[in-house]
């Protein structure tokens, strides 16, 4: 309660000034970020932010608030696709465009479609991704997707140890209510629980939710391993970052504001690139060293058997581009 108020109170001094074709006004623009400092993706969030503060010679500046201030992934974009919302520019994980219009995003859900991060980096350069990141607001969702990110691979994490699929048996399992996730929950044998990630470490900690799964770096960096110590390195999805614009703030700005943007947005993508790997390595020897049991996933065929049904269901809507997703392995 007191975050919600703290939140209201200080979007309340916030102030948009467009520029449009006016060059000497800056545009002051609030970018909201659910993971705290010193995660993956508050890194490349403060990244473009300087960047495009650089590239607009300080015309432009973004208010980056981390740490989920400004509310979960729903609560942002309920405010990002409404006119004169309060926060015009967000990270959100592609899944929560979908429930909106978005279908083509539910493919960059699919469990074990990308085979490595390179496979990820050549989708995120090529026009298969320009074609998603523009799905939202061709379809009039009131976003557009600026650029992808990456935090690394997703993996389940528990209360209890995680050997193999067997263990899922009968565990509670958190979702932030993403079809895809819940339907992972129940093809592994687990009982989908909705959970806020605000309250995940709580629902951990009391028994609400026995598993969660998150990318090996931002569970460390949100302390979930006090909780929960016990990782098995399944990596069933990719946990692929997109940073958002409010279509109506990308409408008002001028084109050469929209350029910087789009620039600042590959320079950041490439930033991402290069310390995810890194931040992921780092992470998980500084969690074995906190006494985190790590169960590596020799074969996943068993896992990808599993999830059959649930795959097939989610490619069926489009063929055609999740093949081409696929093409795109090294």
């Amino acid at each position: 309660m007191k975050k919600h108020f703290f939140a209201v109170f200080l979007l309340s001094f916030l102030t948009l000034v467009f520029s449009c074709n006016d060059k000497d006004k800056t545009v002051t623009l609030v970018m909201a970020e659910l993971n705290p400092d010193g995660s993956i993706s508050a890194q490349m969030d403060e990244f473009f932010v300087q960047k495009v503060d650089e590239l607009s010679n300080g015309k432009i500046k973004i208010q980056l608030h981390t740490a989920g201030i400004l509310g979960d992934n729903v609560s942002v974009l309920k405010i990002l696709t409404q006119p004169n919302g309060e926060i015009h520019l967000a990270r959100v994980s592609p899944a929560a465009l979908v429930e909106y219009g978005c279908p083509n995003h539910q493919l960059l859900d699919v469990p074990f479609t990308f085979s490595n991060h390179n496979h990820f980096w050549n989708f995120s350069n090529s026009s298969l991704a320009e074609k998603i990141l523009d799905e939202p607001y061709k379809n009039n969702v009131g976003v557009k997707g600026l650029f992808f990110g990456e935090e690394g691979f997703r993996h389940f994490f528990s209360t209890k140890p995680l050997l193999s699929i067997e263990d899922f048996a009968g565990k509670k399992l958190r979702t932030a209510g993403t079809e895809v996730v819940s339907g992972i929950a129940r093809s592994l044998g687990s009982e989908p629980v909705q959970v806020n990630f605000s309250t995940l470490y709580s629902a951990l900690q009391t028994g609400i939710a026995d598993i969660a799964e998150q990318p090996i770096a931002n569970y460390y960096s949100n302390h979930f391993n006090k909780v929960a110590p016990y990782m098995i390195l399944d990596g069933h999805q990719m946990g692929i970052m997109e940073v958002v614009i409010s279509s109506q703030v990308w409408d008002s700005l001028s084109e050469q504001n929209q350029g910087i943007l789009l620039q600042a947005g590959k320079l950041a993508s490439e930033f991402c690139n290069k310390i995810t790997q890194e931040n992921e390595h780092n992470s998980r020897e500084l969690l074995e060293g906190e006494g985190v049991q790590f169960t590596e996933v020799a074969d996943i065929s068993a896992w990808q058997k599993a999830c059959a049904n649930l795959i097939n269901s989610i490619v069926d809507t489009n063929t055609q581009l999740y093949g081409e997703i696929i093409t795109l392995a090294d």
